[in-house]
């Protein structure tokens, strides 16, 4: 529901795939990989071409990622910063949090 407020355009379901796309960018910008391209995100994500097209024209157009001179995407990091302190995201973080700490416990407890 935290990550909800982010996508008031639409309810989550509608932009699961936009996210899982998101997602993948930002881990592979993490890494440090290369940009990644319209084949590389469908073949990982076992995502159609056609939604990966979709998906990234949406992202796109919002301005959560940008799109390189040679057809890769990466994320944009204007975007970022002017949300890395909104309500949603804090509780986003802290729901990460709580599931880590649960799940540790769990591990230990085995």
């Amino acid at each position: 529901m935290a990550m909800r407020r982010g996508y008031s355009r639409k309810h989550i379901g509608a932009v699961f795939e936009e996210l899982l796309v998101a997602m993948m960018i930002r881990v592979s910008d993490d890494l440090g990989a290369p940009p990644r391209t319209i084949a590389d995100i469908s073949k990982y994500l076992g995502l159609p071409r056609s939604n990966v097209v979709r998906c990234l024209d949406a992202l796109v157009g919002e301005g959560v990622i940008i799109r390189d001179a040679d057809g890769g995407f990466t994320g944009k990091e204007d975007y970022l910063a002017a949300r890395v302190d909104a309500e949603y995201f804090e509780r986003v973080c802290e729901a990460i949090i709580t599931a880590a700490d649960e799940l540790r416990q769990v591990g230990e407890a085995a």
